[in-house]
Parts: C-alpha cells; sequence; structure tokens
C-alpha cells in the first residue's frame, strides 16, 4: 500500500532504493491473421515485487491468471501468467482512480489490399519524466551509490507544489493567489535550508512535517490546510514510489506477426519471432516505443491478375496483328 499520513514517505521510497527486488517479465504478442491478437504476461521474482502496483497484469473477464511458486533455499521465486485475446487497441494502466498511472497502450492495426494485408503493431511505455521533475532522484537511480539522500529535497518540493496546485485549481480549497504564491516559496527555502539527513528525519510524519512548515502561515491558512495539503500530495507520492519499484525491474517484449516483416525497431529478430529487451532506463524520461509492421501477400490473387494482364496483351497484340494484316 502506498503511504499516508502517518506513513513514512521518505521510509517507503527510500527502502525501495536501498532494498529493490528484481522482477523479470516476459510479455507476448502473437497477432492473428484477422486482426485479433494474444498477449500473455509472464512475471517472475519474490512475492513483494511481482504483486506489487508497479507492473500489474491486465484483469478482467477477458484475461485469464495462473500464479505458481517454485521453492527455492534461500527465497521462493512466484511467477504470475496472464493471457487474454484482445480485438482492439488496449491501454494497461496502474489504477483507473490515480492521475498518475503507468500506461502502456498498444494498438495493432490490420489493412486490407487488393494484393496484400498489412499489419502494423505499436506498443508505448509512456516515459516517466524523472529528470524533468526531480533531476536528482534520476541521477541517483543511475548510480551505483544508490542509498543517497542529495534528491529528498527536491523530490519532496515537487511534491508539494503540484499538491499545492491542485488545491488551488479546486474551488473549495482554494487560498489567494498571493498567498498561495508565498506559501510555496517558504516551502521551497526551508527545504533548501534543512540538510538531507535532517530532512531524512524530520520525514518521520509528513503531515505533521508539512504542518511545522505552515506555522508560519497558521493566522492567513484555513483551519486543516496543512492535512489538506498533505493529502493532495499523496498521488505525486505515489508516483514516485511507483518508479522507484520499477527501477530493477527487466522487460523481454517478443512479437509473433503474420507474414513477411517489413519495418521494426526490434533489437534482434528470431526467425519469426521479433524481441526487445528494456527497463527502467529505456523510458525513465522519454516514451519507450515498440514497432513492428509486416505484409501477406495473396498469391491467388497476384497469380490471377498476372494470367489476366497477360490474356489481355495477347489480345490486343491479335487485334493489332489482324488490322495490320
Amino acid at each position: 500500500m502506498f503511504a499516508n499520513n502517518k506513513i513514512n514517505f521518505v521510509i517507503l521510497t527510500f527502502a525501495g532504493i536501498l532494498f529493490t527486488s528484481c522482477v523479470e517479465t516476459l510479455i507476448f504478442v502473437s497477432v492473428h491473421p484477422d486482426g485479433h491478437y494474444t498477449m500473455n504476461f509472464i512475471s517472475k521474482g519474490d512475492s513483494t515485487d511481482v504483486f506489487n502496483n508497479d507492473f500489474p497484469h491486465p484483469a478482467g473477464l477477458d484475461w485469464n491468471t495462473h500464479v505458481t511458486k517454485e521453492k527455492r533455499d534461500d527465497d521462493d521465486i512466484w511467477i504470475m501468467s496472464t493471457k487474454g485475446i484482445i480485438t482492439n487497441s488496449y491501454i494497461f494502466t496502474s489504477r483507473n482512480d490515480s492521475l498518475t498511472v503507468l500506461q502502456h497502450p498498444i494498438q495493432i492495426i490490420k489493412k486490407d489490399g487488393y494484393f496484400a494485408t498489412h499489419y502494423i503493431l505499436q506498443n508505448l511505455f509512456k516515459g516517466r519524466q524523472v529528470y524533468r521533475k526531480y533531476p536528482a532522484f534520476g541521477k541517483s537511480l543511475q548510480e551505483s551509490d544508490s542509498d543517497s539522500t542529495r534528491w529528498l529535497d527536491e523530490a519532496f518540493y515537487y511534491i508539494c507544489s503540484h499538491g499545492l496546485k491542485d488545491l488551488q485549481n479546486d474551488p473549495s480549497t482554494t487560498i489567494d493567489n498571493e498567498l498561495a504564491e508565498r506559501v510555496e516559496n517558504h516551502i521551497h527555502n526551508t527545504l533548501a535550508r534543512v540538510s538531507q539527513k535532517a530532512l531524512f528525519d524530520e520525514l518521520d510524519n509528513k503531515q505533521s512535517f508539512i504542518e511545522q512548515m505552515l506555522k508560519p502561515f497558521s493566522r492567513d491558512l484555513p483551519i486543516g490546510y496543512s492535512t489538506l495539503l498533505s493529502n493532495a500530495t499523496d498521488v505525486y507520492e505515489e508516483e514516485l514510489e511507483l518508479t522507484s519499484d520499477l527501477q530493477d525491474d527487466q522487460f523481454e517484449y517478443r512479437v509473433l506477426l503474420p507474414g513477411v516483416i517489413t519495418s521494426t525497431n526490434a533489437d534482434t529478430i528470431s526467425g519469426d519471432t521479433l524481441k526487445w529487451s528494456f527497463g527502467l532506463q529505456d523510458y525513465i524520461n522519454d516514451d519507450y516505443v515498440i514497432e513492428a509492421a509486416s505484409v501477406v501477400y495473396s498469391p491467388q490473387r497476384i497469380q490471377a491478375t498476372v494470367l489476366i494482364t497477360a490474356g489481355l496483351f495477347l489480345i490486343i497484340l491479335f487485334l493489332v496483328y489482324k488490322r495490320r494484316k
């Protein structure tokens, strides 16, 4: 579960960086000649990471999920497999009620022609935009010294400032714009003065820390405003935690298309199977796009057209010959 007002925001995210476990997920897409396609998700790892919300398997009437466990001496390995048949475009999201869901929409297009049928596949993993939101956190994910806390003030300021903006956009919680700007500047200056270690200690209780920061405005702000701001930051806290959970997840993506491959950005091609391998670093900022296209020709129609064309050509030659004679 994601952090609430009584759970340490930093402990959850920071512990995720220190004690991440790797989950390997295989995604296999098999496109049928009629345009329908089968998707199979197989995730393998420990129970904590397989069943969290960083990369959830799809669920519903169209999906079948099967869970097994492999006994190991050190720790059990869990395997979750989900399979379904899809008839149109599909957008996979971690939670429908979240403003910061992880999205990876897939689209299969079938274009019927007289001589050939074209198939186009595109699956997009939306970029996390980490370096646009909290660059220091992004840098910590790439450093071997991953226990650094240098990103705390930057990340917490992003969370608080966006929570404040959400409150301002809601008529029921809005305050004077000048006061809101002063509050945001005060939060920024306060976080800039606090050492990273002290900030880590202070964030033992998020709401209490926010109350302390807003004390200079206690006479100007509505009663309970610190609670409102703390609640408004939850969704952005969730977004940061989700990104942290994804850092050691690895994906292998395989595609089987009908016919002959005409274009693709696959890493490798093995027989008739296209393969991609990627992780969070590939979409930590920008989108990671999987693309492939193929074509299936119709030999019967091509042969019929050739025969008809040849027949017409012979008829024309015969008529020209008759006219000249």
